[in-house]
């Protein structure tokens, strides 16, 4: 019994370091925490979609063939809310790009279940341009011209879960607050191939620490 007291008051003692570290470090580095209540919201579903023999978007490589599932793609939402006021929708999906076609459709789904509490005007969907996921989601003819066409169970998928992440994310909305932070990565380039293609001028404004 002894014991097991001793680990709850480190616990305790640990728990409430960190929480009043965290507020010193953002209130001396920058960063910003609001002490106001807004009703924040989560929520992530699968958009997967088609596993084999559908042209992957990206690298409009026609030979890019799914032919199997390496971990699956998922839709994340993030609702923030005003008590009474705006909210904002913001879905972050693993995949190359959102799609007009794909928001409109979200958009029209979500009119019907919830009326004009979502619209064009506060749902933002973002893609976080991987090109290892299906293709043929997109309305213009180029983007999917390697995918021999529209892919509607692509489509489908996207529309699902990007619905359905929306709906968890807005049936989980609570009180919380919101921590912001802000900081500069230098003298770091992500391919160094393009680093050292790029005109003069560019490398020596952005040199990189290693080659």
């Amino acid at each position: 019994m002894m014991e097991l007291s001793l680990v709850r008051l480190w616990s305790t003692c640990f728990c409430s370091f960190f929480y009043i570290s965290t507020v010193l470090l953002l209130l001396t580095t920058g960063g910003v925490y609001s002490h106001s209540e807004y009703l924040i919201g989560m929520g992530s579903y699968d958009i997967t979609g088609p596993a084999a023999d559908v042209n992957m978007m990206g690298y409009a490589n026609m030979d890019q063939v799914a032919s199997g599932i390496h971990f699956r793609l998922r839709a994340r939402t993030f609702i923030v809310s005003e008590p009474q006021g705006k909210r904002v929708v913001f879905v972050n999906i693993d995949a190359c790009m959102a799609s007009q076609i794909v928001t409109l459709k979200v958009i029209e789904r979500l009119k019907a279940r919830y009326g004009d509490l979502y619209t064009e005007n506060n749902v933002g969907i973002s893609g976080i341009h991987t090109h290892s996921g299906p293709g043929g989601y997109l309305q213009y003819v180029v983007y999917i011209f390697t995918s021999l066409g529209f892919v509607r169970q692509s489509f489908d998928a996207l529309v699902d879960g990007i619905e359905n992440s929306i709906i968890q994310a807005h049936e989980n909305l609570r009180p919380g607050s919101i921590f912001s932070q802000y900081s500069s990565l230098w003298q770091i380039d992500r391919l160094f191939l393009g680093y050292d293609t790029s005109f003069s001028g560019y490398r020596l404004t952005l040199p990189v620490i290693c080659k």
